[in-house]
């Protein structure tokens, strides 16, 4: 349990919430038979043992541990904080803990223990809050969708993740899975779809988008895409530029990055793109951004296993430093937490009170040898989610920039509490003029009814159906995709030969669950008193008085 959660507050445990939840079961398969072959003692201590790596695991990704349960672990993700990610991290922290406790097995006397672990996971809606009495009382989740994901993990094989079809939808681009059809569990009435996940997806970083069948090409950013390729251009001539991208959620960063790749690529052939990804749980997670960035400049995936990332390493330093291969494999090779050759180690040891200095220099050698050869542009992005470490790094490469054809491009949210907004600032003040800054704002209405007709294909989509999906975007691409998503998922509009058709549900249409759980996280980084206003607000409805406000958060505080 957090320690800074719901439950560390006694005068809070009567609060309880209705929000959406993905469920996490984790327990020890065949635990009975193997207790039968060990000491208790020493039994107690192996399950302590997984305990203590399967807490650890679960807090990597933000999870809450709700409860222990004999040789079992319940983890909440989406309460009591939520994050627009949450299927996402539950998936990932499955596959995290059933790959690490099968590489715990072994008892304290050394004798060889298979241990593995089932996982279960759903999501859907749950009221959330601390039940029980003065006494005995916890922070927990009440509803069908927690039975779900406790039978799910009952029903899973040793070693294996399965989750229901509510979680996969969040999640599907992003893994490979296998169909496990309609799954009979004990207690339900109906039959509940499951997928077996057996990994992530190679080269996937986004669960959003609707798929190849239904694209659009990029609306209403031609102004900014034209900005970034003229300072393509003057890389070219060997003169270095930096630019930031920012914007809310969903406003099109990525997709403006996703344009300047394809164009930079495709106009110059000795161009490099270099792209780094910040995760959305890596702020804990010291030089993550900068591993990512590592593992991008020299070829592999950030889903590549060690041998693979190790090979390549070795061999792009070595077309790179010649014979000084070493010193820079040594140091980026600890970076990324690669098993090193004993005396490459060594060497590293040697230094350890010098690694972090050698890391930043490793990092920016590492660029400036790319560049050699052509311009690079660096891609940097969700730097909102970046960590401290990778950040000091990337402080000693930006001054590169003005010496080299390389062009930094980093995209964030307006989020000036983040270590990110301290490289933003910095480049401001490095650059001043020089610096490319791009605020994206939402679209116009034409802009998003364009977007609209190009998703659907169509210009015959019914104007009722259209200006429904307008009114719930408000502007942001995003929204318009999950909104299109949602309706035809919910079949509220259908495809019937060549046009979408709307059907008498699409009056009836709620906010998409993508979208709560990106509202619940930013509703739950507010302060206690905002989010209370913010939920009497929601009772009163979309539009209201401020006075009619103001009287009934005063009647609820008295």
């Amino acid at each position: 349990m957090r320690d800074t959660g719901p439950a560390a507050t006694a005068g809070r445990a009567a609060t309880s919430e209705r929000r959406p939840l993905t469920i996490l079961f984790a327990d020890i398969a065949g635990s009975t038979s193997i207790a039968e072959q060990l000491d208790p003692e020493d039994w107690t201590v192996l399950v302590q043992r997984a305990f203590q790596r399967l807490n650890a695991i679960a807090a990597r990704y933000d999870g809450t541990v709700a409860r222990l349960m004999g040789d079992g672990v319940l983890v909440f993700f989406g309460a009591p904080v939520a994050h627009e990610d949450d299927p996402e991290r539950a998936v990932r922290c499955g596959l995290d803990m059933v790959r690490e406790i099968a590489a715990l097995g072994a008892d304290p006397h050394g004798h060889t223990v298979p241990l593995q672990v089932r996982v279960g996971i759903n999501t859907g809606p749950v009221v959330v809050g601390m039940i029980g009495t003065d006494i005995a009382h916890e922070y927990t989740a009440m509803g069908d969708a927690v039975n779900i994901a406790a039978r799910m993990q009952a029903a899973a094989p040793p070693g294996g993740v399965l989750i229901t079809a509510a979680t996969y939808k969040f999640i599907s681009p992003l893994v490979e899975a296998t169909d496990a059809g309609r799954l009979e569990l004990k207690g339900k009435a109906e039959a509940v779809h499951g997928y077996q996940v057996t990994g992530l997806r190679s080269g996937a970083v986004s669960a959003r988008g609707l798929g190849e069948d239904v694209r659009s090409p990029m609306i209403g950013r031609d102004a900014e895409l034209d900005r970034l390729k003229a300072a393509c251009a003057i890389v070219r001539a060997r003169q270095g530029r930096v630019a930031s991208i920012l914007g809310e959620p969903g406003i099109g960063k990525s997709r403006l990055l996703g344009e300047l790749r394809a164009y930079a690529l495709g106009s110059d052939a000795r161009a490099t793109w270099i792209e780094a990804r910040c995760l959305s749980y890596g702020r804990s997670m010291p030089y993550h951004l900068v591993a990512d960035l590592v593992r991008s400049a020299i070829g592999v995936s950030p889903t590549a296993d060690e041998p693979e990332i190790r090979t390549a390493l070795e061999r792009r330093c070595r077309e790179l430093f010649g014979e000084g291969w070493t010193d820079p494999y040594a140091y980026l090779g600890h970076l990324l937490s690669l098993r090193l050759e004993p005396e490459i180690r060594a060497r590293v040891a040697a230094l350890e009170v010098e690694t972090v200095k050698r890391y930043m220099s490793s990092v920016v050698n590492l660029v400036r040898a790319i560049a050699v050869s052509g311009p690079v542009i660096l891609a940097l992005e969700d730097l909102h989610w970046a960590d401290g470490p990778s950040i000091d790094v990337l402080l000693q490469l930006v001054p590169v920039a003005k010496e080299l054809p390389l062009f930094i491009i980093a995209t964030s949210r307006l989020d000036r509490e983040s270590e990110g907004w301290r490289l933003v600032a910095g480049v401001r003040d490095l650059f001043g003029d020089a610096l490319i800054e791009i605020k994206l704002d939402p679209l116009s209405a034409d802009e998003s009814r364009t977007l609209v007709a190009n998703l659907l294909h169509i210009e015959s989509l019914p104007a009722q159906t259209r200006d429904h999906i307008l009114a719930k975007a408000e502007g942001n691409p995003f929204f318009v995709e999950e909104v299109i998503r949602m309706l035809i998922d919910r079949g509220a509009i259908e495809r019937r030969d060549d046009r979408w058709v709307a059907t008498a549900r699409v009056a009836d249409v709620e906010i998409p669950d993508t979208l709560q759980g990106l509202l619940l996280a930013r509703i739950d980084q507010l302060p206690p008193e905002s989010k209370r206003t913010l939920r009497v607000a929601a009772v009163i409805g979309r539009q209201f008085g401020v006075a009619m406000l103001e009287r009934l958060l005063e009647a609820k505080a008295e």
